[in-house]
């Protein structure tokens, strides 16, 4: 079932109505002297491409076309209308759920309107010689099924015991395990526990090098290959900033950044990595939650701090942070209560972006 929303701008021209379809294909805006001249769209259903009236006049002053892939939809609309009477749309931009627009998103003169909600399956509006205002039918895509099934492992050997607020990073079979707390804000050990997936065996790991001297909780792991990296975490009563490695081969820890030579120290804060950088976000400092995003070059052997986000995105701990076709996604976490909002960073724009969620989103959560 779709859900119609309310059509946006003048009141001027006679009503029209796509109806609702399963997707959009292409929309065609004609250019008129000092606004909209016309609009076309374009919907597909199953297989039957589904060519809508053009809805206003055609002119000779070009016409814009905004193609959507297959696999993707549109689910964000802005209108701009003329500012004095707000009768006639003046300026059009479209977003799809993978990020496609028909152009840069930047200010346009006139009286902003929104459409978005969900999946956009269809138009509506009132039309004349020019194009007086756009609505839209949403709807909402189906979240997919979930077919696996959890179960209990039964562990074997010397395991890391009960605790939380501790790091685990998985290196081929097997998942590795490192810092954390049973009684709160006391950390328990130091130890490199390791479980083989295979044998489903629990062990502490042989270590070498630059060993960690200390115990901590809120510490963030990630792995790169088969080298582990650990950044940050907290004892009873100072906050880390050292970056260490621990090669999963050689079994040797290197401290590759020493303390106050790193990032800001900080517990519970979030940590992802692509094959060449390290990335950490946010977390707690020993004044106050932050909101930046650090990278640490694997190749260059240095530290990078990257564009600092808007006022969307606030300083949050226990946050979820994945890199995801070459983006950073921030995902929830805790800012005093709870949040659910989520937002990207594009290392090659250094840009954040704060994404618009629909369908059976999870409840706000962090760590």
């Amino acid at each position: 079932m779709a859900q119609k929303l309310e059509a946006k701008g003048g009141e001027k021209g006679d009503l029209w109505d796509d109806g609702v379809h399963e997707n959009v294909r292409k929309v065609c805006v004609g250019q008129g002297q000092d606004c909209i001249s016309f609009i076309k769209f374009e919907y597909v259903d199953g297989s039957q491409v589904v060519v809508g009236d053009e809805h206003g006049k055609h002119t000779l002053l070009g016409v814009e076309e905004f193609e959507v892939d297959a696999d993707d939809y549109i689910i964000y609309v802005e209108a701009f209308c003329e500012k004095k009477t707000e009768e006639t749309i003046v300026a059009l931009k479209f977003a799809t759920y993978k990020g496609k627009t028909n152009q840069e998103f930047q200010t346009s003169p006139g009286v902003k309107y929104v459409l978005q909600g969900g999946k956009i399956v269809g138009f509506h509006g009132r039309s004349s010689d020019v194009l007086h205002s756009l609505g839209a039918y949403v709807s909402f895509p189906s979240t997919p099924e979930l077919l696996g099934k959890w179960a209990k492992v039964e562990q074997k050997g010397e395991g890391p015991g009960l605790r939380c607020s501790h790091a685990i990073a998985q290196v081929g079979n097997k998942i590795y395990s490192f810092g954390g707390e049973f009684t709160p804000n006391v950390p328990i050990d130091k130890h490199l526990c390791v479980f083989d997936l295979e044998t489903k065996t629990w062990s502490i790991s042989p270590v070498t090098g630059d060993v960690p001297h200390l115990s901590c909780l809120g510490v963030g792991m990630v792995s790169v290959g088969s080298t582990l990296y650990v950044f940050g975490g907290r004892d009873f009563s100072r906050k880390y900033n050292g970056l260490y490695s621990f090669d999963t081969t050689t079994k040797e820890w290197k401290l590759l950044t020493p303390v106050e030579k790193g990032p800001t120290p900080r517990s519970f804060h979030s940590m992802a990595a692509d094959e060449n950088n390290v990335y950490v976000f946010g977390g707690v400092s020993s004044k106050e939650r932050l909101k930046n995003l650090d990278a640490y070059n694997i190749v260059e052997k240095k530290w990078v701090q990257c564009a600092t986000p808007g006022e969307s995105l606030s300083a949050r701990g226990g946050a979820g942070l994945e890199v995801v076709e070459g983006k950073v996604w921030v995902v929830y976490g805790f800012d005093g209560c709870e949040v659910d909002d989520v937002h990207y960073y594009d290392p090659v724009e250094d840009k954040w972006t704060q994404v618009e969620t629909y369908g059976e989103k999870p409840c706000a959560r962090s760590v």
